[in-house]
């Protein structure tokens, strides 16, 4: 697989926040697993996995089952032109000194039953970096929130990869 940009607050390649999950199997393909996710308080999301593309994406109800967050577990995708899944800790921490990610927050995941798990948040490009061990394991996005409430969806045109 080729390498691929992880685009903050917009998707990758043609995959864009916003779009429904019938658009993206159009793009990539039907997915390998579907699941619902119920998050108890009347919300709840579809889960869409691609496993060979080591990526999943949830399209929540409370958006209309638009594409709200990307998850990409696969080295092939790459943030920044640098971070990547796999890299270490420590060369990803080095990595964040020449970019402008922002500041971030720091959450050990052990309370939450992820054991030996780090989940870094960098709130200015709704990014999550999770580190697993001492090296990255998942890297998380989702679109730009105008405020606590209002999404800015990102404009829909087609590109070429």
């Amino acid at each position: 697989m080729t390498t691929r940009a992880i685009l903050p607050h917009i998707g990758f390649g043609n995959v864009k926040f916003g779009m429904e999950e019938h658009e993206v199997s159009s793009l990539i393909g039907d997915p390998d697993e579907t699941e619902i996710q119920n998050y108890g308080d009347g919300g709840e999301a579809n889960v869409l996995y691609y496993d060979d593309l080591g990526l999943s994406m949830s399209f929540d109800n409370e958006e209309q089952f638009k594409l709200v967050e990307i998850s990409f577990e696969n080295e092939a995708f790459v943030l920044h032109g640098t971070i990547k899944v796999g890299m270490l800790k420590e060369d990803f921490l080095k990595a964040l000194e020449n970019l402008e990610m922002g500041d971030y927050d720091s959450e050990k995941m052990d309370d939450e039953g992820f054991e030996n798990m780090e989940q870094l948040t960098f709130e200015k490009e709704n990014v999550n970096v999770w580190i697993e061990g001492d090296k990255v394991s998942t890297i998380q996005i989702g679109p730009e929130f105008v405020d606590d409430e209002t999404i800015r969806w990102p404009a829909r045109e087609i590109t070429e990869d």
